[in-house]
């Protein structure tokens, strides 16, 4: 009873955001709206979001060569552009994560290739909020809610304190006695490697260095993507606001466990930016309607398990 509950929960909170931001336009305008976005344009904005799917593989395979040397570029990308491609249908924001490193596990380290998909998760919300920050610094202060900048720098503060408190034993020795106790031995001895997986890192700053450098430079293209989506439908760039702003966006969407890929919960919560921006109902909608798009990219993933699946057959 409860799964089904939560299966309603979840299609609700992707479709009826939706509803209301469709239902908001005028279907002329929207449609106009549309034809006016240049096709170059929109092969730019679907061109940045795939390099960005590229850099993100890049980045967890640069994390797990420093162990496992004999791992190839182009086995960690079909591994990571393949597992983007089964999260589609799954029901949370890290299930491309969990995936890539099921497969990747199977061939190779499991302790560290789950300690490297831990990492680009924290590297990568560490890298969004440095942004917000850096865009509250610039924005105008009246346009920022009460406290908005303070909070930030707080929870830039928390996030950088987990991401140090994972590479030390002593902090995390208390959590370890806890999960022991609540956990099965089968269990937490797999919790166990994964631990040592990460404690592994502790001493690679060069190669946790270069993984930050292109964790952040992949978040800063897609602000600036995303800048550049508003400014094909309304003339306008607003960069700095998108980088206060959608960061903050983008760790609600993927921390929320409930739709795929934060489906809805995305869409909703940037539809109130762009009313704060002071977008139009039909400008919004087709700010929508090209975000869409984006998730369709994870199917060029579905090439690998077909070709297998075609030379099995032919076989």
């Amino acid at each position: 009873m409860k799964k089904n509950l939560l299966r309603i929960l979840r299609v609700i909170l992707v479709i009826a955001p939706l509803v209301w931001i469709y239902t908001r336009t005028n279907a002329a305008d929207l449609g106009e709206t549309l034809r006016s976005i240049h096709l170059p344009f929109l092969i730019y904005i679907l061109a940045a979001y795939f390099f960005g799917m590229f850099l993100q593989g890049t980045k967890w395979w640069i994390l797990i060569r420093r162990f496992v040397p004999e791992l190839k570029l182009s086995k960690a990308l079909s591994v990571h552009f393949e597992s983007a491609f089964y999260s589609i249908a799954l029901p949370t924001a890290a299930a491309h994560d969990v995936v890539k490193s099921v497969i990747l596990s199977r061939s190779h380290s499991p302790q560290v290739v789950w300690a490297a998909a831990w990492i680009c998760k924290l590297m990568g919300f560490l890298a969004l909020i440095i942004l917000s920050v850096f865009g509250a610094l610039y924005i105008q202060s009246e346009i920022l809610p009460d406290n908005f900048r303070s909070s930030l720098i707080a929870a830039l503060a928390v996030v950088t304190v987990m991401a140090a408190a994972s590479f030390s034993k002593r902090i995390t020795r208390p959590l370890r006695t806890i999960m022991a106790a609540v956990l099965s031995p089968k269990i937490m001895s797999r919790a166990e490697k994964f631990r040592e997986g990460i404690y592994i890192f502790k001493h690679e700053r060069t190669t946790l260095l270069q993984t930050f450098l292109i964790t952040a430079a992949t978040h800063l293209l897609i602000m600036f993507t995303i800048s550049f989506t508003i400014y094909a439908i309304t003339g306008k760039f607003y960069l700095i606001e998108c980088l206060a702003f959608v960061p903050l966006i983008e760790i609600v969407a993927l921390s929320l466990p409930l739709t795929p890929g934060g489906i809805g919960i995305r869409e909703a919560m940037m539809a109130a930016f762009f009313m704060h921006l002071g977008l139009s109902p039909e400008q919004t909608a087709s700010y929508v309607t090209i975000s869409l798009l984006v998730p369709m990219l994870k199917l060029t993933g579905g090439v690998c398990p077909l070709y297998r699946f075609a030379a099995k057959r032919k076989s």
